[in-house]
């Protein structure tokens, strides 16, 4: 039976609470922290050497925030790194009175975003997937598997991949230890069978799935990899004299390719257009207060507010920057929604606004809730 509106007011009274106890993150994506935070090394504490920091301090956040590192050859960029002090909310050297100066900043999200937006450059929001990576590296005639902890043939690289993925507000995580000794997993991984790899990585938790081999090549590096899931499919390639340089193209590659895909133009902020989104399955206030707020933290969503409910079927007006495809995107991060499918305008005469007719160009999008469902992200057997 379906509720009057100023039932369904009260009801959202009752459950607007629960929003504040109900626990946020979803079910895969992970909320990066400190996307707007930089420390770099200064050589004194002079304003012309805090200047150099403010300026590489802003430089590391506008790459982080935008997910591509060309963001700092745009056009009219300059101007904003040389009056990098104008968007600090704070700084301070850390630790207090120690022999190399730390300077520890965080910058102004809007002012950041706003810089963004200027340049025409994306920003790629909190709500980011997590990279598996199963990265095998041989050295001549030694060849490894990169883990987490432990027995891995060269501790060096995992050091490397897991301080640039950091750098970039790339959620990374690799095998756990008990894996290194696996030398089927090994050839597995260094044969790149995408199938075989993503079995074993069921039960580690990830939404995206790297598989990379890396060898030395003419007196550098190379590495090659295949990088899958959430409809992403990468196959590259990047060459570089030193381990330091190879890991961080790399990374660079892997972050400009998931920016473009879940970021959101910087212009297009605050001027965005709305869907309505049908979410079925929501039996209680729980459910609605949880889903509300995993819409709410999607970067291209500016605003989420209830519309209509009937029976265990509710309706969002969902407001969001960029095209109806990324906010797709980034909502198919959360598995606890289940797209059962879309439709380009709402069907006239039937609006699910209480005051209002419908509005002919609206996209509708159908999700079933699903709170208990985590499937792990895999590709097929090669």
């Amino acid at each position: 039976m379906a509720l009057t509106y100023q039932e369904f007011r009260r009801y959202l009274g009752v459950v607007a609470l629960l929003c504040l106890l109900v626990p946020s993150s979803p079910a895969r994506a992970v909320l990066v922290e400190g996307l707007y935070q930089a420390t770099v090394t200064v050589s004194g504490e002079a304003e012309e050497q805090l200047q150099a920091g403010y300026r590489s301090g802003l430089e590391e956040v506008l790459v982080r925030v935008s997910g591509d590192r060309s963001v700092l050859q745009r056009e009219g960029i300059e101007a904003h790194l040389e009056n990098a002090r104008a968007l600090l909310q704070s700084w301070q050297f850390e630790p207090p009175g120690a022999g190399e100066n730390q300077l520890q900043m965080a910058f102004a999200p809007q002012a950041v975003n706003r810089v963004l937006a200027d340049t025409g450059a994306p920003v790629w929001g909190v709500n980011r997937p997590r990279t598996l990576a199963w990265i095998a590296v041989q050295d001549g005639g030694d060849r490894g598997l990169l883990v987490e902890t432990g027995a891995s043939s060269d501790q060096g690289w995992s050091a490397l991949i897991r301080d640039h993925a950091r750098q970039r507000g790339l959620p990374l995580v690799l095998p756990p230890a008990e894996r290194a000794g696996d030398r089927t997993l090994l050839s597995e991984v260094w044969g790149q069978f995408m199938g075989r790899v993503a079995r074993a990585s069921s039960g580690i938790e990830h939404d995206l799935l790297a598989v990379v081999r890396i060898a030395r090549r003419n007196g550098g590096w190379q590495a090659s990899w295949l990088y899958q899931g959430r409809g992403l499919e990468q196959s590259r390639s990047v060459a570089a004299e030193t381990p330091e340089a190879l890991t961080r193209a790399m990374v660079d590659a892997w972050t400009t390719e998931l920016a473009s895909r879940f970021g959101v133009t910087g212009s297009a902020i605050n001027t965005g257009p709305y869907v309505r989104l049908v979410l079925e399955g929501v039996t209680t206030p729980v459910a609605y207060a949880t889903s509300k707020q995993a819409l709410s933290q999607l970067n291209p969503v500016t605003a989420v507010g209830a519309i209509s409910v009937s029976g265990d079927r509710l309706v969002y007006r969902v407001e969001h920057t960029g095209q109806v495809a990324q906010l797709q995107q980034n909502i198919a991060l959360d598995e606890r929604f289940r797209l059962l499918g879309n439709d380009n305008a709402a069907p006239t005469g039937q609006s699910d606004e209480p005051q209002g007719g419908a509005d002919n160009g609206v996209t509708t999008l159908v999700y079933r809730w699903q709170p208990s469902v985590i499937a792990p992200a895999g590709t097929g057997d090669q």
